[in-house]
C-alpha cells in the first residue's frame, strides 16, 4: 500500500485577501486614507493610474478622447503626488506631480490617498496626497516572475491590433553582509482613441427691416473627428539592502515616457453672419438651432 504524502499547509490568496489588506491599512492609519492593493504586478484592472484612482470615493477624473488623464480630490486638482513617499515633479506647467496618464498601472503595487493632512504631511496639497507604491523586493517571500500580454482591436478606433505588454522579475538573498533584494518591472502600451464632436455656435444679433425684432442666426455648423495615438513606456526598478534588522537602504529608479500624436479632421458650414437688413417675419417660432421660420399672419 502506497504511503500518502502529507501536505503541511496550503495558502490561497485572491481578491478578498487584497481587499482585506486595504481595510487593515485604513483601520490602522491615524488619518483619513483610501487604499487600493494589487497583490502582484499587473493585477490592477485599469490601464493607467487616473482610471485606478476613479474607484476611490471622493475622487473624480477627467478624460481626453475617453482616456483618463487628470485627477480631482474633493473637487480640486491642487494635489500632491508621491512615489514611495518621495515628491514628484510635473513635466508641464500647472501640474502638481507626474501626469497620471503617463504611468501604467502594471508597475504599481498599491495606491494610497490621504485626504486629511497631519503634522508630518508635506505641504502643497489642497484636496489630498496620492502616494504610489512599488513592490519592495525584501517583502517578497519567493521569486517574482510575471508577464502579461494583451491586444486591443476595434473596428471603430483602431486600424490594427494594439499591444499592451507588462512584466516583472524580482528576488532577494540572505548573505553574510545582510539581505539584498532587487526587482525590475516595466510596461509598453499602444493605444488609439477616436472622438467625434458635432458643434454649432450662434451668431450675433442682426437687425431686421420692418420692425424692432432682431434675428439670431447660426454662425457655423461643425463636424470634427480626432484620432489620438498613444505610445507609453514605463520602467521601475528597486534595489534594497538591509545589513541588520534595524537598518535598511534602498534605491528607486522610475522612468515614464509617453508619445502622443493627433490627426484632426473637420468640416464646417458657415451661417448668416454677413447677412443684414433681413425682412422681419410677421410671426415666428423657434426650431432647430434658433432659426426663425415665417408662419404668416
Amino acid at each position: 500500500m502506497a504511503q500518502e504524502e502529507t501536505i503541511e499547509e496550503i495558502i490561497t490568496v485572491g481578491i478578498r485577501g487584497s481587499l482585506q489588506q486595504g481595510i487593515d491599512q485604513k483601520r490602522n492609519s491615524d488619518k483619513l486614507v483610501e487604499v487600493i492593493i494589487a497583490e502582484d504586478i499587473g493585477k490592477l484592472p485599469d490601464q493607467n493610474l487616473a482610471e485606478v484612482l476613479e474607484n476611490i470615493t471622493g475622487i473624480q477624473i477627467t478624460r481626453t478622447a475617453g482616456i483618463g488623464t487628470g485627477v480631482q480630490i474633493r473637487g480640486t486638482n491642487a494635489n500632491r503626488v508621491e512615489i514611495n513617499g518621495v515628491s514628484t515633479v510635473g513635466s508641464g506647467s500647472g501640474r502638481n506631480g507626474i501626469n497620471f496618464e503617463d504611468v501604467n498601472a502594471a508597475i504599481i503595487s498599491s495606491v494610497e490617498v490621504a485626504k486629511s493632512p497631519d503634522a508630518k504631511t508635506v505641504e502643497g496639497s489642497v484636496g489630498g496626497t496620492v502616494n504610489l507604491k512599488t513592490i519592495r523586493p525584501l517583502d517578497l517571500t519567493e521569486t517574482l516572475g510575471s508577464v502579461r500580454l494583451q491586444f486591443e482591436d476595434s473596428t471603430l478606433s483602431t486600424e490594427s491590433a494594439k499591444p499592451r505588454f507588462s512584466g516583472a522579475y524580482g528576488d532577494n538573498w540572505d548573505t553574510d553582509a545582510g539581505s539584498f533584494g532587487f526587482i525590475i518591472s516595466g510596461s509598453y502600451t499602444e493605444q488609439e482613441a477616436v472622438s467625434f464632436r458635432p458643434r454649432t455656435d450662434r451668431d450675433s444679433l442682426s437687425s431686421v427691416a420692418g420692425g424692432p425684432q432682431d434675428f439670431l442666426g447660426i454662425q457655423f455648423l461643425l463636424q470634427e473627428q480626432e484620432n489620438d495615438d498613444y505610445e507609453t513606456t514605463n520602467l521601475a526598478t528597486t534595489f534594497e539592502w538591509a545589513p541588520n534588522d534595524e537598518l535598511k537602504f534602498h534605491a528607486d529608479v522610475i522612468l515614464n515616457e509617453q508619445e502622443r500624436s493627433r490627426d484632426q479632421y473637420r468640416i464646417q458650414a458657415s451661417g448668416v453672419s454677413s447677412v443684414r437688413n433681413i425682412q422681419a417675419p410677421s410671426a415666428f417660432e423657434t426650431v432647430n438651432f434658433g432659426i426663425g421660420r415665417d408662419r404668416g399672419a
